[in-house]
């Protein structure tokens, strides 16, 4: 029933046209990636045993269960093998605590949510431009175009739509839109590069998100030793360190607990097995270095499209090799070649 009511969210994560390529790895791709991993972990964390513990033989079935319980929700610590228990103090056995395993799955659908809120952001703000941005890139890539009759229809619609919005900016300062007062206080001239403007703070924010997403996975995962996960799980790999002398995501753990028996109270010390954290480790690994892409892409597509707006020759010279195409008369330096900035 829950993987049902998850799987009919997806449609509130489906792909437009608005977006480029790397748009679409972040607020579609990534999101959708996080959620079927946080489901994954999901089944095995509260469908199957994410924890088992070796407890002692005086235990019945229900005070084993108690114990991996209590394990679980408390916390466990982890002490290398080729250390003795008895020697570590219990401050010491605080710090050594492992917290993290029973978030992930929230943790994961937190990252889903910012991986997908700059595109919510780009929708709102540019959903009050006036101008229908999807509408227009899905008119203009229609296959059917190639038909006279229907290119001419499309061209005929975009234009009365684009007349309409250019409306719209003359009537601007009559409207009390949020998002043109929120550009109005940066003093940005919405009716020339409205639109410009919030696809380019769009591209920051997914920048912005991304790389601080990956300072956040190392907090989370409590790696101390390592300023990058990342790179330290893969120092480990080459140089043949294991989870035993490493003590990230560590397989076996130890909990402490206390049982009153006769109104005394009684210290016992277990060893766990924490299950979930062999898929635990590959999954981070993954999303770290699929982080690591993604950051590379991002700045590209971002230094990309600010180069765009920065030189405009490009534009023009788009603009003016379809006129010719079009075989228009026209001057490509003249004052009535005009270019507009959405």
């Amino acid at each position: 029933m829950v993987l049902t009511t998850v799987l009919a969210m997806m449609r509130y994560v489906s792909e437009t046209d608005d977006r480029d390529f790397v748009d679409r790895l972040h607020s579609y791709f990534t999101t959708n990636l996080l959620i079927g991993l946080s489901i994954l972990i999901s089944f095995k964390q509260f469908g199957g045993k994410p924890i088992e513990c070796l407890v002692p033989d005086i235990f019945s079935g229900a005070w084993e269960q108690y114990a991996e319980n209590y394990c679980w929700a408390q916390d466990t610590y982890f002490v290398a093998p080729s250390t003795f228990v008895e020697n570590i103090s219990k401050v010491d056995r605080g710090q050594r605590r492992i917290s993290y395993y029973q978030w992930v799955p929230f943790f994961l659908l937190l990252e889903a949510a910012c991986f997908r809120l700059p595109y919510l952001l780009w929708s709102y703000m540019s959903g009050h431009s006036g101008i229908k941005i999807s509408e227009i890139i899905k008119m203009s890539s229609d296959p059917n175009n190639i038909k006279p009759e229907i290119r001419k229809a499309n061209i005929r619609a975009m234009t009365l739509h684009l007349q309409g919005a250019l409306r719209f900016h003359k009537h601007l300062k009559k409207h009390q839109i949020r998002p043109h007062r929120i550009v109005r206080l940066f003093n940005l001239p919405y009716s020339a590069s409205y639109v410009t403007v919030i696809y380019l703070l769009t591209k920051f924010c997914y920048l912005f998100n991304v790389s601080s997403q990956l300072l956040i996975m190392n907090s989370f995962l409590e790696t101390s030793k390592y300023s990058f996960y990342g790179f330290g799980a893969l120092l480990d790999l080459l140089n043949g360190t294991t989870w035993e002398q490493s003590g990230v995501f560590p397989r076996v753990s130890l909990c402490d607990f206390e049982v009153r028996v006769m109104g005394n109270l009684q210290d016992y010390t277990i060893q766990c097995v924490l299950v979930i954290n062999i898929f635990n480790e590959k999954i981070f690994v993954l999303l770290w270095f699929w982080y690591l892409c993604l950051l590379t892409l991002t700045f590209g597509s971002f230094l990309f499209w600010l180069s765009v707006v920065i030189f405009p020759w490009p534009n023009r010279r788009f603009i003016a090799m379809h006129l010719e195409m079009c075989e228009m008369t026209f001057d490509p330096y003249g004052k009535d070649f005009i270019l507009i900035g959405l």
